[in-house]
């Protein structure tokens, strides 16, 4: 496992802790009929103005916008580009722009009403569409700093991977293609894709694939480091076929999707600091 998914897996256990962790704490309030949590004794800790409810709603906030802080300057500011791939800061802005959202909803106690009501579905809609353009990030083809690769450099890293192939392992060219073809007719079909999710391999067919590259590397009598590089390397080929093939439309996809969450992300921006005011004005204070 390479660091970034060693990040990616301990972000996720560290968001589901948190999430429990804080969900857990004010379940009997929040399970409360809204009638009755006055007259509960948690009620001045988890209301949206107490002490816990209140430093939930600051703590969400301030994620989100060290979430979004972070990961523009990191995309945008060009001595940064060399300061860990792109698609880590990628992960910590996931990470703390959906646990910050989470910790907001406890801050309302599941309370939505004007102000607050807009606020939270804007959230919701910037989260949503967040979690699909994540979706469609990691099916971009990048390189080792996170930028995307042109279809001249796809096709570069195609050649040297095929060439890897057949010198080392001893395979022509036709051997390749004939096993790929076993492996999915679809890497080798000149015909244009019926649908543009269909290069995205299925468990099911991966573990095809696998089978095929096994009995191939068995029938060939080779085994240790040598049957597995090949393997791997076959289903790396594989992928920069696919990935050629769907590039450029999920490049597209994902341009029109910055279109949609970046105002969306602005408007939660501008009610947050609406609300905050509000909140000030009124002397709704954390701690007095």
């Amino acid at each position: 496992m390479n660091k970034s998914k060693v990040i990616h897996t301990l972000l996720t256990v560290v968001w589901l802790a948190a999430a429990a962790i804080s969900l857990q704490a004010g379940l009997e309030y929040y399970t409360l009929p809204l009638h009755d949590r006055a007259y509960s004794d948690l009620h001045e800790w988890f209301k949206p103005s107490g002490l816990v409810g209140h430093g939930l709603g600051i703590l969400g906030s301030l994620m989100m916008i060290v979430g979004v802080a972070m990961y523009s300057v990191r995309k945008r500011v060009r001595r940064y580009e060399h300061a860990g791939a792109l698609g880590t800061w990628l992960s910590v802005h996931i990470f703390l722009c959906t646990l910050g959202p989470y910790f907001v909803l406890l801050h309302t106690a599941f309370r939505f009403g004007g102000i607050i009501s807009i606020a939270f579905w804007s959230m919701v809609a910037v989260v949503l569409s967040g979690v699909f353009g994540r979706y469609i990030y990691v099916r971009i083809p990048k390189s080792a700093n996170g930028q995307f690769l042109s279809e001249n450099a796809l096709l570069a890293r195609q050649k040297h991977l095929l060439h890897s192939i057949i010198e080392y392992h001893d395979v022509d060219q036709a051997g390749v293609t004939a096993l790929l073809t076993e492996m999915d007719p679809n890497l080798t079909s000149k015909a244009e894709p019926s649908r543009w999710t269909a290069w995205i391999p299925k468990r099911k067919g991966l573990s095809r694939q696998k089978r095929i590259l096994t009995s191939f590397t068995k029938a060939r009598g080779w085994s240790g480091s040598d049957a597995v590089l090949f393997r791997q390397r076959m289903l790396d080929y594989g992928n920069l076929l696919r990935q050629s093939s769907f590039s450029d439309v999920f490049q597209r996809l994902f341009g029109y999707w910055h279109v949609f969450h970046l105002p969306l992300a602005i408007i939660l921006l501008v009610i947050l600091v609406f609300h905050v005011g509000v909140a000030f004005t009124f002397g709704y204070f954390w701690i007095s």
